[in-house]
This record gives C-alpha cells, structure tokens and sequence, in this order.
C-alpha cells in the first residue's frame, strides 16, 4: 500500500522538517464543532496546507487549514484543522489526503470529526455520535480506478467497543448525550430533502454528513486503528421546523465546543 502514499511524500518531508523528529502516533481530524481542541494543544508548531506541497488551502468556513503538531491531554499527535470535500470539486481520493499523509508521518491512530444531521429522533442539536458503521449513497470510492487496492474489507471498520465506558464517564460528568449510530454519506453542497432524510432512515441511518466516510476507508487499508465522533449540529431536513444553513451550524459548534473539547478528552483516555 506504500504507493498510496506517494503523492504526499512531498507534504510529509516538509512536515518532518519543520516538526524536528517529533512521532505523534496519534492524528486528528477536526470537523465543524470542534475547532476548541486547537486551544487545547500545548508545545504546538503549525503549518497552513497552502504551505505544504501538492496541498490547497482549505475552502469551507470554519475549516482553518492548518495542521498542527503538539501535545493534547497528554498525548502526541497530529491535529487537523479542516478537512477537503467531494463538494468542493475533490475526488473522493483528494479528499482523504491528510489521512495519507497521517499515516505517512507514521501515525497509527486516527479520530477523524464531523457535523452530522440527526436523523433518528433520539437525537437532539448538542448530542454527539460515536460512527459504529456507515453507508455510502454518493455512488464515489476513494479507490475507485487505482490498482493495487484489491478489494478492502470493510467489517469492523469504527472502534466502538469503548462505547460503553466512554457514554458512562461523559454523562457522569456533564449530562452530555451520547449515541452509537449508523452515519450516511451524501456528497452536498445542498442538505438533503425531506423525502430524502426519510428514505435515509428507513435504510437504518442515525445520522447524515457530507464527509468522512472515504478517509474512514483509506484508514482501513493502511492499518489505521480508526474512531469517529459525530456532533449532532441540527435536526436532519423534515426533523426541524427552520430551513438548515451553515451558519446554524457554526453557532451550534460554537455553543458546545467546550462540551466537544471534553468528549474528546475522554473519549482518548478510554481509547487505548
């Protein structure tokens, strides 16, 4: 699978210098809603994606384009700030190159984040989600057209089995909710109709996102133990009464986003 790696060898040499041999094992992927890990980093150097080789700025509000190297609750890692989309004009094989060049770097953790709708009704604005499984509608694979691949197995792709411990220490020290569920993956710009969020959870869907699913499955292939925590920011379209916006979204993110910084913190000290 090294060669899946070649086009961010450039990306990975540059990180290498300006880290100074600096091994984070671990790597994170922030979404909208949990940009307030950023502020958790101690003994940080960054780096925009711009100034990484072969790497484009990011180009969503509330994604900074940054990765940062540094210490987070006592730990090593890699911190994204910002992820790539297929709605941007991405391939589903562009959008997974920060967990390429993760891995690169040699990590072998990775928790990526996300906004989700929520779709089940158990669900409310503020819950998060740890991803159990997915199903992806776009019709896209990142390793579509590239040999080499074979055919990657996708059972047991989320870590979950901590999902017991970690909902018994997050609602011990917050009343925060936490749910297990099933994440569907559209490729946006537009939120999902109506018709659509009720064919979604008819297939078993918990929850909605425009992203994550193709880095869970490039993770997979390269051997990345792999966690990913969803922010429920809204209701799912024909959930709410209100039309979705990004804006609603980014408030939202902003009002918990020191509710997601503490999931996160236990979620990792669970995780080991």
């Amino acid at each position: 699978m090294t060669d899946f790696l070649d086009d961010i060898i450039p990306g990975a040499e540059r990180l290498g210098k300006v880290f100074q041999g600096r091994s984070p094992s671990l790597a994170v992927v922030l979404g909208s809603g949990f940009s307030a890990i950023v502020s958790a980093l101690t003994d940080v150097i960054s780096v925009p994606y711009a100034d990484l080789p072969g790497f484009a700025p990011a180009g969503v509000q509330g994604h900074a384009g940054v990765v940062y190297c540094g210490r987070l609750f006592g730990q090593e890692v890699l911190v994204f700030s910002g992820r790539y989309h297929v709605y941007e004009g991405y391939s589903a094989w562009q959008v997974t190159a920060l967990v390429r060049l993760a891995a690169r770097l040699g990590c072998k953790r990775l928790l990526l984040t996300n906004a989700v709708g929520g779709i089940s009704d158990a669900m409310s604005a503020g819950d998060f989600m740890l991803v159990a499984d997915h199903i992806n509608l776009t019709g896209l694979n990142p390793f579509s057209g590239r040999s080499g691949a074979g055919f990657p197995d996708l059972h047991n792709l989320y870590r979950t089995d901590f999902f017991a411990e970690l909902k018994a220490q997050v609602l011990a020290a917050s009343g925060v909710v936490l749910h297990a569920g099933t994440l569907a993956w559209l490729p946006g710009p537009t939120y999902e109709t109506p018709a659509e969020i009720r064919m979604l959870e008819i297939l078993g869907c918990h929850a909605v996102s425009m992203s994550t699913v193709p880095e869970a499955i490039v993770a997979k292939t390269l051997n990345l133990d792999l966690v990913a925590l969803s922010f429920v920011a809204n209701k799912a379209a024909g959930k709410c009464p209100q039309p979705l916006t990004h804006d609603e979204v980014l408030r939202e993110a902003k009002r918990v986003q020191d509710k997601a910084s503490m999931v996160v913190r236990q979620l990792l000290d669970c995780w080991n």
